[in-house]
């Protein structure tokens, strides 16, 4: 099986002389221009004594450089309508920003001085230090990094790169000073072996120019030439053990996390395309052999995956999940002989191989969606396989594999002496798990792994994989011309539809959308739609949820049901050469869902699980806590989850009944965009609607409940948990509705305090380095929506880090925004929908909820010159009235308050 088409049709590279490589992926009709820039300067490249060296010189790159101030970067860039960040992996470290066309060449000048020139000033240096050991932190208060910590730790070694954590630990992060990373930067950054990548509307001649003009005018100003760069030498992973490596922990969570990695080699090993469609079989999605057998035919997990980690050096291959603390050792059995089943008696299927390629394939085409991603492609395989075009030979690889390919691949790889698997229980949790319990579970794991692999051929011969399967391709019109503009339908029964044609991804994207929600589903059984929205897609009168799940993700497409504030629905996305079969199986969930009691109990033991996960993320929980202090009695105020009592009453025939009701065609709107013929899918929908429309009940939306009361008087809340090692802050205050003008004045302000150019990260991060997670944001709805600060310290600094939001806070609401943040502000909101709106799913949903709510629906361009209406006036009456004192609910979470012990006295 061969490729069908080229990943980057338009693709220039360009070797600046002294400088990086160029790689231009022009799109002059995008919206937006994404640029990055890699480096060979990952956590693998660190020396002895290193470790974190990268991640803490990717932070301050950001903190002023030859031309640019502390902060300056982030300023101009968001100035540009843009986003930018970075990230350090263990290969490679790499930069990027999205901005809009206009401002391109400022950006991308910007950036390079950034990374090629930075100051490394070490009061700056001290300043970060804190915000990198807050992120340290905060790593340690989310149960799966711990676990991941630990595996990589064992399964590679402590004196492996890969070993050691990415962000180093507090030690050795206390410990750096300026000249290390001025020895790090001249030793990985040297420009010769690194790589720009400018993808969307920017021409390569503009590319090339500035980074000429850059590189030539720095040149001149006496700076030293990088040291002469040698590749990074990766150390072989540890000696594989006569026994497998085997350890359990106890920490703060609400469930057991579970994982098994193996062994497995680099990614330009001949191996590694069998190996990603191993893991797909094994773990993608519903369809997949883990997912049946541990969380539908035995229950043991809740969620359980796949997943390959490539690099350079070897890496591993991770079975895993989330199970009860109880069930860990027997998923551990599990999960094992599903994996080395497909070694032995139960091979790839023909089906199962064409699931995995067409979802392969359809991942690409979904990542071509957006600029970032697209230049993300690029750029990975430029840098770390030597070419761009490797992603596209990699395809050609991968399409080729055969079932005798992958049954050969997973009996080399998954061997017990090439395991390492840990296991992560909730401290409170009775009963013991240790490495004894979990060496018996993977000797019974393998315990038929030799019989298994002689009779391998027991489940049925392991045919090539064949083509790919019977898809009602949609052959394109010719002559036919499509103007992308917003096309409106009416549907049987009332229903509408509207279509936006246009992207440059083969790809389509499906809303069904009605009111319902938190909003309205009522105190008697809150949590009703969401639990509707999780049973809904997983099986229809004539598919069970085995032959749904292998219908959807064997066309590569996803299909699930949502529920939200205001709304309930049902969404589908896929390659548009699909889309005919999806819109059928979409209508067919839409008309006539099973909502049977297995897939109900199911979902009902999903969502307990999720509650008990809580624990696991603060950050969020201090989010859900803030809102139910928020709004009180208000739908608003309650667990998104609902309540487990009335939920576990629910009976199927509640769920048929509520589905009917809510979702019947007067109530519904639906959203398509993306690769498509408007005509056709008004004409498509039509038909498969009709029967459905007819005997539809026509039925009344229960009245909403009153409005939200802000506070008079401020309300505070402390909530202590044993083991965080943060203190989260979380100060809301009711804003605007859907249908207030003054919602766009609060969206200017959240921005301009909380991004990375705005007062409040200015104050906690950059100028005092007290906290790494810093967010402001104001979201809309039906009914007043939330206006929030969030904060993220170490605890001691808690204090200090409140009174600075609260000054902040109070800052604008006296004398409003200065005239630099509020352009700024405007420019980066302005830019944010552009980005937003690249991939297909978010247009169909702006178009199905904007008509749903009774929105007029803005373009990209009338938002825009809604936001650039936007005054400092304005947004200082809505600071004045929004954030008004007394009006806020202030959460705190955190580790327990130490007592204060009193001074003791001399007694000389």
């Amino acid at each position: 099986m061969q490729s069908k088409f080229s990943l980057f049709p338009r693709l220039k590279r360009i070797r600046l002389a002294g400088g990086p490589t160029l790689i231009c992926l022009p799109e002059l009709s995008a919206p937006t221009v994404s640029m990055q820039i890699w480096l060979p300067a990952g956590s693998s490249s660190e020396k002895k004594g290193e470790d974190g060296l990268a991640h803490f010189l990717e932070h301050m790159i950001f903190k002023g450089s030859r031309n640019l101030g502390v902060g300056e970067l982030a300023s101009r860039v968001e100035g540009a309508g843009g986003d930018i960040n970075a990230y350090t992996m263990s290969d490679a470290a790499y930069y990027y920003l999205t901005c809009l066309p206009e401002f391109a060449e400022t950006c991308l000048e910007s950036l390079a001085d950034a990374v090629w020139w930075p100051r490394l000033n070490s009061i700056e240096m001290d300043r970060e230090r804190g915000v990198i050991l807050a992120e340290i932190d905060r790593s340690m208060d989310q149960p799966d990094q711990v676990l991941q910590h630990h595996l990589f730790q064992r399964a590679y070694g402590k004196s492996h790169p890969y070993g050691q954590s990415i962000m180093g630990s507090r030690r050795s992060v206390s410990r750096f000073a300026g000249g290390d990373l001025r020895r790090f930067h001249r030793r990985r950054y040297d420009p010769s072996v690194s790589v720009v990548v400018i993808s969307g509307n920017m021409p390569v001649r503009g590319a090339r120019r500035v980074l000429r003009e850059k590189f030539r005018a720095e040149s001149g100003k006496g700076s030293r030439r990088p040291a002469k760069m040698r590749p990074a030498a990766i150390p072989a992973p540890a000696p594989s053990a006569s026994a497998p490596r085997l350890f359990a922990l106890r920490g703060r969570s609400g469930l057991a996390h579970l994982e098994i990695a193996f062994s497995i080699p680099t990614f330009r090993h001949p191996d590694a395309p069998a190996l990603d469609i191993l893991a797909m079989i094994l773990g993608m999605g519903e369809s997949s052999r883990l997912f049946q057998k541990l969380c539908v035919e035995t229950s043991l997990m809740h969620e359980v995956s796949a997943e390959n980690f490539f690099s350079l050096g070897d890496g591993l291959l991770f079975l895993g999940g989330l199970a009860e603390p109880g069930a860990a050792v027997d998923s551990i059995e599990n999960i094992l002989r599903t994996g080395i089943g497909i070694a032995g008696e139960f091979p790839p299927t023909a089906e199962e191989m064409n699931r995995a390629r067409l979802n392969f394939i359809s991942d690409l085409e979904f990542r071509r969606e957006s600029m970032g991603g697209y230049a993300r492609m690029a750029g990975y395989a430029q840098l770390l396989a030597g070419g761009v075009r490797f992603s596209e030979r990699y395809l050609n690889r991968l399409l080729q594999v055969s079932p005798d390919d992958v049954r050969r691949a997973a009996a080399r790889y998954l061997r017990p002496e090439g395991i390492t698997s840990g296991c992560l229980i909730p401290r409170q949790s009775g009963g013991r798990l240790d490495a004894r319990k979990m060496r018996g579970a993977v000797l019974r794991g393998f315990a038929d792994r030799g019989g298994a692999a002689k009779k391998r051929n027991g489940g049925g011969p392991a045919d090539s994989g064949g083509a790919f399967p019977k898809i009602k391709f949609a052959a394109p019109k010719k002559g036919v011309r499509i103007r992308k503009k917003v096309f409106e339908y009416s549907l049987p029964g009332g229903a509408r539809l509207i279509a936006l044609p246009g992207g440059r991804a083969r790809v389509f994207a499906i809303r069904a959308v009605a009111l319902g929600g938190q909003r309205l589903e009522g105190e008697k059984c809150p949590g009703l739609h969401n639990l509707m929205s999780g049973v809904v897609a997983q099986a229809t009168r004539s598919m069970d949820s085995a032959e749904l799940a292998e219908r959807i993700e064997g066309l590569g497409a996803a299909l699930e049901g949502f529920s939200g504030r205001n709304t309930v629905g049902l969404s589908a996305s896929s390659l548009s050469l699909a889309a005919d079969e999806v819109m059928e199986i979409f209508a067919a969930v839409l008309t006539e869902p099973a909502f049977s009691a297995s897939d109900l109990s199911q979902a009902l033991r999903e969502i307990e699980a999720e509650r008990r996960g809580d624990m696991d993320d603060l950050g969020n929980l201090s989010r859900l806590r803030g809102m139910a202090l928020l709004y009180g009695a208000h739908p608003f105020g309650r667990h998104p989850l609902g309540h487990s009592r009335p939920l576990s009453r629910v009976e199927p025939r509640a769920l048929h009944r509520a589905w009917r009701r809510w979702m019947a065609p007067r109530n519904l709107v639906l959203g398509v965009a993306g690769d498509i013929d408007p005509g056709e899918v008004r004409r498509k929908l039509g038909r498969l609607l009709k029967k459905w429309a007819d005997r539809s009940p026509s039925s009344r939306l229960p009245r909403p409940p009153d409005r939200p009361v802000p506070p008079v008087r401020g309300r505070r809340q402390r909530y202590t948990v044993e083991g965080a090692t943060q203190g989260h802050i979380q100060l809301s205050y009711l804003g605007a509705d859907f249908h207030d003008s003054r919602r766009y004045a609060l969206s200017v302000l959240t921005t301009a305090l909380g991004s990375q150019g705005g007062g409040l990260f200015w104050e906690l991060r950059e100028k005092r380095g007290l906290a790494y997670a810093v967010y402001a944001s104001s979201e809309e709805a039906l009914d007043p929506g939330p206006v929030s600060f969030y904060a993220a310290t170490a605890p001691e600094a808690e204090e200090e880090a409140l009174e600075i939001l609260c000054r902040e806070i109070e800052r604008v609401r006296k004398t409003g925004l200065g005239d630099d943040e509020l352009e700024r502000a405007k420019a980066f909101l302005a830019g944010e929908q552009l980005r937003t709106l690249q991939r297909a799913g978010a247009r169909a949903s702006d178009l199905a909820f904007d008509a749903l709510f009774g929105l007029k629906r803005e373009s990209p361009e009338e938002y825009r010159k809604k936001m650039e209406a936007v005054s400092a006036r304005d947004v200082l009456e809505a600071a004045r009235h929004f954030l008004a004192p007394g009006k806020d609910a202030l959460v705190r979470i955190g580790p327990p308050l130490k007592r204060r012990r009193g001074r003791r006295r001399s007694t000389k």
